[in-house]
């Protein structure tokens, strides 16, 4: 399986360990779908011209992805303040992400190109990169399955009022928030062809397929081994989506998400340790 992981490669600082480990959702992602077996993983992002950036880049290359679509322009790679609670829980303090050199990287006609060939391109949606993934959305310009993280659907306006042209532009559609959320959706699922899955954290994960809800629960993890939720969802996805993209089976993917993440939350830093 090719994939393709669009967006962002981060400095993830923290601030109480005094810290950085390297992070951001499209490194995240495409780092566990390396880990879990795909065959050629690239990482379509820029770093900047920093120390970080060199961080970044050894990062890459020590997990096996695709150096070659990983541009570089002059400046500060997008980087994440990171605080951590005392249950392991991140909180992403507000004014703490900065994205750098992201502000001007562009996907050009030869990085679509490319994108064409993939099995899977999955790409965060926010604010900040919103400019950067917009020719993904462009339902002419990839026939490869498209997998969108809406994060906590907070840029997504009042009452999730920009999720629906999302979900027609995408084949599985990643977002968090408490049972509540996944049952305002529930209607939503059975009239788009995007497959919804909403993680509740500790609570488990929810499935919507076409009006119909399958609910699975977190795997148990103990306090004493609970380190860091950075990066549970990402890797989530990436488990989700690997398995789902075998054999069809949103259970069995829903239970390989939950599997992964549980590995994650035992880890400082957003990624598992290669090998």
């Amino acid at each position: 399986m090719k994939v393709a992981a669009v967006g962002e490669c981060t400095i993830d600082r923290y601030v109480e360990q005094g810290i950085e480990c390297v992070g951001g959702i499209s490194l995240n992602f495409a780092v566990n779908a390396k880990q879990l077996g795909a065959a050629e993983v690239a990482l379509v992002s820029c770093t900047g011209t920093d120390p970080a950036a060199t961080t970044v880049r050894a990062r890459v290359a020590m997990a096996g992805l695709s150096m070659s679509d990983l541009a570089s322009l002059p400046g500060r790679t997008a980087s994440q303040i990171i605080h951590l609670g005392a249950d392991g829980e991140r909180i992403f303090p507000p004014g703490g992400y900065d994205a750098g050199v992201l502000e001007r990287f562009h996907l050009d006609d030869a990085a679509l190109s490319k994108l064409r060939g993939a099995d899977v391109v999955a790409f965060p949606w926010f604010r900040q990169i919103a400019e950067l993934v917009a020719p993904l959305l462009d339902p002419h310009e990839l026939a490869t399955t498209r997998v969108i993280d809406l994060l906590d659907g907070a840029d997504l306006g009042p009452d999730l009022a920009g999720i629906d042209a999302l979900l027609g532009c995408s084949d599985i559609a990643f977002i968090s928030g408490g049972e509540e959320l996944a049952e305002r959706l529930l209607p939503r699922s059975r009239r788009t062809r995007s497959l919804i899955v909403v993680t509740h954290g500790s609570a488990g994960s929810s499935a919507l397929v076409r009006g119909e809800r399958l609910v699975t629960a977190a795997v148990p993890v103990p306090q004493s081994e609970t380190i860091d939720s950075t990066g549970c969802g990402d890797a989530f996805q990436a488990a989700f989506t690997l398995q789902y993209m075998g054999n069809g089976d949103v259970r069995a993917a829903l239970e390989a998400g939950a599997r992964r993440a549980a590995l994650v939350l035992r880890h400082l830093g957003a990624t598992l340790d290669d090998g």
